[in-house]
């Protein structure tokens, strides 16, 4: 089941439920952009970087993890605690569901041989199902998060991701305290870091590339079902075997 638009693919895969738990837990979001509902995904993200911001979890966390409980006690703003722990768990809980029910729509998709459409011409753009190195999509999104997105065509991620990084880079003070790194000056780098904002960046990064590489995975065995549907369909007469171990 698969629908082509002016934003790359959106469709049906199997996912371990585990997984898509993990990166909701993660960063709240993340496990729904996994399952193409990115309204969810695009309303828990920010939800967790405003509540987080606004009761300074991964401060006190950073503190935690270094001994300092004390100044852990004092970052941390109680009044938007519990609203961040009651979203934090739906978040999970939700993902967990809808994973389970993606994997049913999608065994069912299989049963029925559902046709993949292979292409779409829009206004704005021409979305097409084709082979991508999977590689090139996860280092890209290594290097900037959202262009391993842009590179598989699902532009609203792709640059959803690059101007949130872009902020994150921008508030942690991230790549000035890496200038400040290469030229020795350890404490000079310590002291300009923001360990509010630079705590989001490894969660954001990791997913980015997580979802950059499987999406391209997706593309080519969508790639190959389509090519087998079609060659099946045109070729009746012929027993053919194209892609069989693609199947899953």
């Amino acid at each position: 089941m698969v629908l082509l638009s002016q934003d790359g693919l959106t469709y049906l895969r199997w996912q371990h439920p585990l997984i898509v738990v993990w990166w909701s837990a993660a960063f709240p979001g993340f496990g729904h952009f996994l399952l193409h509902q990115h309204f969810r995904g695009f309303f828990l993200s920010l939800w967790e970087v405003l509540i987080n911001r606004l009761t300074h979890i991964n401060e006190a966390t950073v503190y935690s993890f270094s001994g300092r409980f004390e100044l852990a006690k004092e970052v941390l703003d109680p009044r938007w605690l519990f609203a961040y722990m009651f979203v934090y768990l739906f978040a999970i809980w939700d993902s967990y569901l809808g994973a389970t029910e993606a994997n049913k729509l999608h065994h069912m998709a299989v049963l029925e041989n559902a046709r993949i459409t292979p292409y779409a011409i829009r206004p704005l753009c021409i979305s097409t199902i084709s082979l991508r190195r999977p590689w090139a999509a996860m280092i890209s999104s290594c290097i900037l998060p959202g262009l391993g997105q842009l590179y598989n065509h699902r532009l609203t991620l792709g640059f959803y991701g690059v101007f949130w990084w872009m902020i994150y880079m921008t508030l942690s003070h991230s790549h000035q305290a890496l200038l400040y790194l290469f030229h020795g000056k350890i404490t000079e780098a310590t002291q300009i870091l923001n360990l509010q904002w630079l705590l989001f960046m490894p969660s954001v990064i990791g997913g980015a590339m997580y979802d950059a590489y499987m999406t391209t995975l997706d593309h080519n065995r969508l790639f190959r079902l389509e090519q087998r549907q079609f060659f099946g369909e045109r070729y009746p007469q012929f027993q053919l075997d194209l892609f069989s171990d693609t199947e899953g």
